[in-house]
């Protein structure tokens, strides 16, 4: 336990977001309470700290009274240049000096930053394998979004520990991703700055957890790694690990913990990303288990429609004549989920005639052959840019057809690309027109990736009409109508939820409860309830969301929570409750750290005491969810999750069941990551 009063306070004005600490301000109360926590401090000590900071000895500004310190007065600068000294709190009469000057307490502060964080240690486990991933010579193991997401966050934790400013870290961070071919497709440029402040905020709360470890364990001279997610990454971390002489992780026996690592991202395991803080001395590692999320309405957990299907039907407690019943009423849904798909690729494919008709003049062929190329107005925005022309020239029909003409795929003329798109036009209608055409794109039918080539061409994308691009004419018809499009996902989640009713309806109750119990598995929400997921340990585990979405929950110019009523702000009191004190929009800043689940912030927003269940007093209805059919589910009336259905690969891609937090759970878990002091 740290008791130095200076290097309490030294601290403390380094976390503060102006360098100034204030008694006055609940915002930096909870800040210093964070920092006595960090410390070492327990609660009781803590309170009996702040009790007595408001009671004597205060912190005041500089420019007090009189427009300058007291003789006497030992003035500190913080960190971001704010002027204070400490005082007693009825004469302003300055504490006693301790003789250290400004160098020494910045000194202080130097040594506690460090935590074996640095932009070398990051990448020291499995460097060679994200170089891989960012360069685009392995796939990642899910969207190039999602896994430079993922990586820019080390990226930034490393970035920030060797700077002494966000700005700095940003553009150190921005350097990084600049490297790379997905880095810099979806991590730079002023477009990019909001993903960029999701990286950087989730790390800055990483990097506390790294402080935590440190401080809890003692640690000195141990060093911190970000672990990607691919199985190369995986592998590499096992390895480097067992080299190391590391003989346990999380206090467990690394023979034992290889499988948990190994499983990142699998069945229960919920992360996608660790941080390795390594004792080399000790031969000990602690593995924290992270998912990055840029934004706290990203969906936090996805699957096809059939393996869901029978998760809720083995989930429910059923008899053996009850299951079969059961079973009976997943294969009906899982049918009508294909022929909703079916009926889908048929509504894209009323775009065929137009296209091959289009294709017929060298002009619009040509436009459409440099869309899929990524030359101009790209389909796609890939880091590789010829995805979709690979796919084309990829079906099997086109393989023969290239080999036929004797075309070199390395070396095609701007007439050859022409020919090569026409042929593959009618090549798909021809089998959109069979009786009963191949259902798979390896035996010769219509794959995901075809059906999305029309959507991208003739179809919708982010409200935009993709015809007009591609022909630079008016859409003819039949026109393409994105809500009829996206129709058929709803009916996904309508099924979903016939299929709830139907359990119900053979065993009362069974439906509810077994969506319930999947529901609060894919969210997680057992940790609240203490559930060690995957085998992590509890404490080891979070999800972290790097931007909160929505504007109703701001800070102003102090740091302190401003919730939207109306149209106006009033900021919150300690317990994240509305006030009336109205705070002035222009003062108003986005709400300003990485939202974090874990069990101390889920137990709060779900209500969860001692020895309670989480799916107790769960509530689920089909309703609306911003513009899209949703099963939604609440505990004790308080919304917490949301289920439905879309592509994850794209417009018109196949359908794919996801579930995310409701945005009344994200503001809660913005609240309480606030409120208890997680956000570095």
């Amino acid at each position: 336990m740290i008791t130095d009063l200076n290097k309490i306070l030294v601290e403390w004005a380094y976390r503060t977001n102006d360098g100034k600490p204030d008694v006055k301000s609940n915002a930096k109360l909870l800040t210093l309470e964070g920092v006595l926590k960090d410390f070492g401090w327990s609660r009781e000590a803590r309170a009996e700290l702040l009790s007595t900071l408001m009671e004597a000895d205060k912190v005041y500004k500089s420019n007090w009274p009189g427009g300058k310190a007291p003789d006497g007065a030992k003035v500190m600068t913080g960190p971001k240049g704010g002027k204070y000294y400490m005082g007693n709190p009825e004469t302003g009469e300055p504490a006693k000096d301790d003789g250290k000057d400004d160098e020494e307490k910045s000194k202080d502060s130097d040594e506690k930053k460090l935590t074996g964080v640095s932009q070398e240690s990051i990448d020291a486990i499995d460097g060679d394998a994200k170089n891989k991933t960012m360069s685009g010579d392995e796939p990642p193991p899910g969207t190039e979004s999602s896994a430079v997401a993922e990586i820019g966050v080390g990226y930034a934790m490393g970035c920030i520990a060797d700077n002494k400013d966000m700005d700095s870290a940003e553009k150190c961070l921005e350097g990084k991703l600049l490297k790379s071919k997905l880095g810099k497709k979806h991590g730079t440029g002023n477009s990019k700055r909001e993903t960029r402040r999701g990286m950087l905020q989730a790390a800055v709360r990483e990097n506390q957890k790294v402080r935590e470890i440190n401080e809890e364990l003692g640690w000195k001279n141990s060093k911190t790694s970000h672990i990607g997610g691919s199985k190369s990454s995986l592998e590499s971390t096992v390895k480097n690990l067992k080299d190391s002489g590391i003989k346990e992780v999380n206090g467990i026996p690394i023979d034992e913990y290889e499988k948990i690592i190994l499983g990142g991202g699998a069945g229960e395991n919920p992360t996608d990303t660790m941080v390795a803080v390594v004792n080399e001395e000790s031969g000990e590692a602690i593995m924290y288990h992270t998912s990055n999320k840029m934004t706290s309405a990203d969906q936090i957990a996805n699957g096809s429609p059939a393996k869901e299907i029978r998760e809720v039907v083995g989930l429910a407690d059923f008899n053996e004549d009850e299951r079969k019943q059961a079973e009976q009423a997943g294969e009906e849904t899982r049918k009508n989920i294909g022929k909703h798909r079916g009926d889908q690729k048929r509504y894209i494919q009323e775009q065929q005639k137009k296209m091959i008709e289009d294709s017929e003049d060298s002009e619009i062929a040509k436009r459409a052959v440099d869309r899929i190329r990524s030359r101009e107005n790209p389909i796609s925005d890939a880091a590789d840019g010829d995805k979709y022309w690979k796919f084309l020239t990829g079906h099997p029909v086109m393989k023969k057809y290239i080999k036929e003409k004797e075309y070199n795929l390395n070396n095609l003329s701007s007439e050859e690309e022409v020919d090569i798109y026409q042929q593959y036009v009618k090549e798909m209608k021809n089998i959109t027109d069979m009786e009963n055409p191949p259902e798979s794109r390896r035996q010769g039918g219509m794959g995901d990736a075809d059906i999305q080539l029309i959507t991208r061409l003739y179809g919708v994308v982010k409200g935009n009409p993709q015809e007009t691009i591609t022909t630079n004419k008016d859409a003819r018809d039949p026109v393409f109508d994105d809500t009829e499009m996206k129709s058929f996902y709803d009916k996904q989640t309508e099924e979903m939820n016939s299929l709830r009713e139907k359990m119900n309806k053979i065993k009362k109750g069974s439906g509810d409860k077994a969506f319930a119990d999947r529901m609060a598995k894919r969210l997680h929400l057992d940790m609240a309830e203490g559930h060690n997921p995957g085998g992590i340990p509890n404490n080891r585990a979070e999800t972290v969301m790097g931007v909160y979405d929505y504007k109703d929950l701001q800070t102003d110019e102090d740091g302190n929570m401003v919730q939207k009523k109306g149209s106006k702000y009033f900021k919150l009191d300690e317990n994240g409750k509305l006030t009336d004190e109205e705070v002035d929009k222009s003062k108003i800043k986005d709400f300003d750290c990485a939202i974090v689940a874990d069990k101390d912030t889920m137990s709060k927003c779900l209500g969860v005491e001692e020895n309670d269940k989480v799916t107790d007093g769960i509530g689920i209805r089909m309703g609306e969810y911003e513009g899209t059919k949703a099963i939604i589910y609440d505990r004790n009336n308080n919304q917490i999750g949301v289920q439905t259905a879309r592509s994850k690969t794209g417009p018109g891609g196949a359908m794919q069941d996801s579930i995310s937090y409701h945005k009344d759970f994200q503001r809660c878990l913005a609240k309480q990551t606030k409120i208890q002091g997680k956000c570095g």
